[in-house]
């Protein structure tokens, strides 16, 4: 959820940049803020930026790079920060150089992490910040994500009286964790700032200078912590499990992921007294190594099914620790997958028997009435505002804001399409919620609320999955052609699937929406029929239950692309059915 950046002349800053330009791409509005209402600011850059052989190759014209050259090159770097630092109202008293390794921050966190953790302890102790900001999790940099955990170590170990806010950047990759967002606007003038910071990084922009532009936005956007549960979609990490005797790993596991060689698990615990571990995602009995000495620490069971890896760790051979953190790590290329995913035993739930969820995207139109009806129903409602440009957001802050502990908005910067959404809905429920019956339906006004009691019934009554059919008669022809021709299709593979094999309002419960979290990976409207596929492949018991048949101005409200979507989803149907023919998944 979208919330402003609210400082104070009281306020005091720290800023851990990667980098040397990461301060100015992730928060040089910010500072320029600070600064204005006389906040204090320290920068701290945790790396000279010396590891990096391509503009150096290109600027300095050679291609063997010695030691000698990287000093040189990080001393250059320096100044550009200090120089981007000054065309944004600071001087180099604001800042200080850490000197750490330059693409070696991993290696630190993993075998010699202390001394980084207390320095930074240590400086939250000394210099009192109130907020942090620091890199994010989910930075695909290994730098950045690691020096994120860093920060979240440190922090963990500082007195609860001096804990300041922490707020993340995102510089590389895109937000995995749906979470909350704070964000700052920039003036024209602060803007302008920005720009020419950003140009003052000459060596960083030389290949990279419209990527690099792109930063200098009207407005800023820091994410806040994410409070990751049990379930994780959109991370190749996308299950953990604490047991009573062993953790469970769920690892979706890509065809190309292995061309480079095989994979690793590497975990790290949140507290003192774990020691790092490695091992490699093999078929069978692997080795548990400690990181620091290279010696086998115990065993852990992988097994695969269906391009997914399932890691099995004893409790004893972690010491029993309760919060983790683990990344899957490949070999070959610069960036990772994903950043370091927290992991911790499951929460007490809510009870919230029924729960609802609606992906919205630039629906400010229509949303509001669709919501207001829902809640009726519903014990518990998620909204998912799935990157909308229009006044989306504005309304659902509003109706949060009158719904207080009913309500609950994710928010994805950018569009990333239906599927990701609910998926994202679907972890936040089996995350938060102890539920028996999980609703969905779109924000469009064509899915009537007041048939939601009949969907619950249903799967009350037993029922795996419950859709609410509509006449395909009283379709427009935009959406009339596709629906026609995927059910077609889809009837003459499954015989017993239900008549319209895309309306939005369907119900689920809680065992199967487990299933489709995990085995589900479909972007888009191909998702809805990949869920269907999925229940109709393992025998699920599908309820249909008649409804309305709505649409608004001959569909104007609806996002479906007539084309496009009809053949991602005829490529899904077929997909799915040639890998996972005589299969059935659980």
């Amino acid at each position: 959820m979208l919330t402003r950046l609210g400082l104070s002349r009281d306020d005091r800053i720290l800023i851990l940049a990667v980098h040397p330009d990461d301060e100015t791409l992730g928060a040089a509005g910010l500072m320029q803020h600070a600064k204005n209402i006389g906040a204090d600011i320290k920068v701290i850059f945790i790396t000279n930026g010396d590891n990096n052989p391509w503009p150096q190759r290109l600027l300095e014209k050679r291609w063997r790079i010695e030691s000698d050259d990287r000093r040189r090159w990080g001393r250059r770097r320096k100044q550009e920060a200090l120089t981007a630092l000054e065309n944004l109202g600071l001087s180099p008293a604001h800042a200080q150089f850490w000197n750490l390794p330059d693409q070696g921050m991993t290696e630190l966190l993993m075998t010699a992490s202390e001394p980084m953790i207390e320095r930074l302890a240590e400086m939250l102790a000394l210099w009192r910040p109130t907020l942090l900001v620091a890199p994010s999790l989910q930075d695909t940099h290994p730098d950045h994500n690691a020096v994120a955990v860093l920060a979240d170590l440190a922090l963990k170990r500082a007195p609860v009286a001096l804990q300041p806010r922490l707020l993340a950047y995102l510089v590389h990759g895109r937000q995995v964790f749906t979470t909350d967002e704070s964000r700052i606007a920039l003036s024209a003038q602060q803007q302008e700032n920005k720009h020419r910071a950003i140009l003052s990084h000459y060596t960083q922009v030389v290949l990279s200078r419209s990527r690099f532009l792109r930063f200098a936005q009207p407005q800023e956007t820091f994410l806040h912590v994410a409070d990751i549960g049990r379930f994780q979609s959109q991370h190749p990490l996308q299950e953990v499990t604490f047991g009573d005797h062993a953790v469970q790993i769920r690892v979706r596991m890509r065809r190309w992921l292995r061309w480079f060689g095989k994979p690793a698990l590497s975990l790290i615990g949140a507290t003192q007294g774990m020691p790092s571990m490695r091992l490699r995602i093999s078929r069978g009995v692997q080795p548990v190594m400690n990181a620091v000495t290279g010696e086998s620490l115990g065993e852990a069971r992988v097994d695969f099914e269906d391009g997914v890896a399932m890691v099995e760790l004893s409790r004893e051979l972690m010491q029993n620790h309760s919060h983790l953190y683990c990344k899957l790590e490949r070999r070959g290329g610069m960036f990772d997958l994903a950043g370091w995913r927290p992991a911790m035993p499951a929460k007490t739930r809510a009870s919230a028997p029924v729960i609802g969820i609606i992906p919205c995207y630039n629906v400010a139109e229509f949303c509001e009435p669709v919501i207001r009806q829902t809640m009726r129903y519903v014990d518990h409602l998620i909204v998912i505002d799935d990157g909308s440009a229009d006044e989306t957001g504005a309304v659902l802050a509003r109706l949060k804001a009158q719904m207080a502990g009913k309500l609950s908005v994710l928010t994805f910067p950018d569009n990333r399409g239906k599927g990701v959404g609910l998926m994202a809905g679907f972890c936040e429920a089996l995350n938060r919620f102890d539920f028996e019956v999980l609703v969905t339906l779109d924000g469009d006004g064509q899915h009537p609320p007041a048939e939601i009691p009949k969907l619950v019934q249903a799967i009350r009554d037993g029922a795996d999955m419950a859709i609410g059919g509509r006449d395909l008669s009283r379709m427009p022809a935009r959406s009339k052609f596709g629906n026609t021709v995927v059910s077609s299709l889809l009837h003459w593979l499954h015989p017993h699937a239900p008549e319209d094999t895309q309306s939005g309002l369907r119900a689920f419960n809680r065992e199967f929406t487990e299933t489709m979290v995990r085995n589900v990976t479909g972007s888009r409207y191909e998702t809805e029929i990949q869920v269907l596929l999925l229940a109709l492949s393992q025998r699920r018991k599908i309820v249909n239950v008649p409804i309305p048949t709505i649409y608004i101005d001959n569909n104007r409200s609806s996002k479906f692309r007539p084309v496009t979507d009809s053949v991602r989803i005829l490529y899904a149907l077929l997909g799915w059915e040639l890998n996972h023919s005589g299969r059935s998944k659980s």
